[in-house]
């Protein structure tokens, strides 16, 4: 990419930026055999497909439906773009048995303590919840929580705390999680 006069990222190695004189900027994100660009001219971004595609074999599949198990919405005429996990997430709630769950606005509220004295002593339930696999839960929901839903980050934090004693926290875990 620096063959072409992009320069990499400080905060992600995997972005690449290219500013031209007139202002205008294309931001080429690669992963792995995948590359998405973004800019703000059509045309610098059509004479870049070319340049490249003289370097390599590539493909042009059009604009973004989706990327990385995200759907990227776009509002042309408010000129808007944002990223949406909604059909991860509802695998997720699915996995865990939680696609049921009633969503509410707040995942969990800033005053609300968990703590191991709140663990379930009943046999029944540990037994129940040692089926689910709650540090893969938890990963599921940092994935989301990176890549589109910031507004969960306390909740996952709080959860997180209890990887070794989760029997109670998978409850209060999905029981907040909104869709």
């Amino acid at each position: 990419m620096t063959k072409h006069s992009f320069k990499k990222a400080i905060v992600d190695h995997c972005m690449f930026i290219k500013r031209y004189e007139d202002g205008n900027f294309i931001i080429l994100l690669l992963y792995v055999d995948d590359m998405l660009i973004m800019g703000q001219s059509k045309i610098n971004i059509i004479c870049l497909k070319n340049s490249l595609s003289k370097s390599f074999a590539m493909k042009d599949l059009g604009p973004t439906k989706h990327n990385l198990g995200m759907k990227v919405i776009r509002d042309c005429s408010k000129k808007l773009i944002w990223p949406s996990q909604e059909k991860y997430i509802e695998k997720v709630l699915k996995t865990f048995n939680m696609d049921k769950a009633k969503p509410v606005s707040v995942p969990l509220a800033e005053h609300f303590q968990l703590s191991t004295m709140q663990c379930s002593t009943s046999e029944e339930e540990k037994k129940e919840m040692s089926k689910m696999s709650y540090s893969s839960a938890v990963g599921s929901l940092m994935y989301v929580m990176i890549c589109t839903r910031p507004d969960i980050a306390h909740a996952v934090d709080v959860v997180s705390r209890f990887l070794s004693n989760h029997v109670f926290c998978v409850i209060i875990l999905f029981k907040g999680f909104p869709c």
